[in-house]
């Protein structure tokens, strides 16, 4: 038994290096440098709560968070809803060629974002995109999406993108849920006259509440992350990306490794994650009064 004991030790101690390295380090050694003046080359300079009180005096930030937020607002209801949607039309069992479908609505998710930046970025081409083109025909003039003057057009057209590209993800966790609702109960509703609109929102959307719970959860918490969509539709630099449509990952990973500020850099990605936080536990508080688990 005592030798067995120490073979368990030496079977994990790979995992638990692995989280001091790569997980506990990292955090602890961010905390410590949002307090120092660390440009990577030279030792770091303690200074208190600088960096903190910079960043919040900073427009900038406040207008980071503005952005990312109407980008939440914008992506995450209709991510939902759409996942929704299709998951419960994907469920239907008189539907043929599900498995090719869901292959094609899960595409989009796998496929890269340096492809997919570069070919949306063509379809909002002010000139030559497909969409201004598609607009034309009813007579509408061409827009301007991604340099518009408006920052919510920007932030809107941009969160429509990451509806593209993340719905598949969520749409293949409400699909799980879906598929453990009894047949029976549905085939009972249909019976006595239930509509699929009632089926889809008596039924269904209370059975699977848990999982459309934690697409909100998940999704809320990947936009205020949001920095792959920015990035692939401006063509990978910052430096074309306008400060009224800057969201907090641009300007983390600028300050960080292009003006190698590694203080206040980290000090906004601290104060990101206390909004994330405080987000999510209001989401948490709310859980109870519409999911069910039962």
């Amino acid at each position: 038994m005592h030798n067995q004991r120490h073979w368990g030790y030496i079977f994990t101690l790979p995992f638990v290096i692995n989280v001091i390295v790569f997980l506990l380090f990292p955090i602890v050694f961010s905390a410590y440098i949002s307090f120092t003046q660390y440009d990577l080359f030279n030792p770091p300079k303690w200074i208190g709560l600088t960096n903190w009180i910079n960043v919040l005096k900073k427009q900038e930030f406040w207008l980071s968070m503005r952005n990312v937020s109407v980008f939440a607002l914008i992506f995450v209801p209709i991510q939902t809803a759409l996942a929704f949607l299709i998951a419960f039309l994907l469920n239907q069992a008189a539907l043929r060629a599900k498995s090719l479908f869901r292959l094609f609505y899960f595409l989009p998710v796998v496929t890269p974002w340096l492809a997919a930046g570069v070919v949306w970025s063509w379809m909002f081409n002010y000139q030559y995109g497909v969409i201004n083109w598609f607009l034309g025909l009813f007579g509408i003039n061409p827009v301007n999406w991604l340099y518009h003057k408006s920052w919510v057009v920007v932030i809107t057209s941009i969160a429509l993108v990451n509806v593209w590209k993340g719905m598949g993800q969520s749409m293949v966790i409400l699909l799980a849920g879906m598929q453990n609702v009894p047949q029976e109960v549905l085939e009972s509703a249909q019976i006595d006259g239930a509509s699929g609109w009632k089926q889809l929102t008596h039924i269904v959307f209370p059975i699977v509440t848990p999982m459309v719970y934690m697409v909100m959860i998940l999704s809320t918490i990947s936009a205020f992350q949001a920095f792959d969509v920015f990035l692939g539709l401006f063509g990978g630099i910052t430096t074309g990306i306008s400060e009224q449509v800057m969201v907090p990952n641009l300007t983390i990973y600028r300050d960080s490794f292009l003006l190698f500020k590694m203080g206040p850099a980290s000090a906004t990605a601290w104060l990101l994650f206390f909004v994330i936080l405080a987000i999510t536990l209001f989401q948490r508080y709310f859980e109870k009064r519409w999911v069910h688990y039962e």
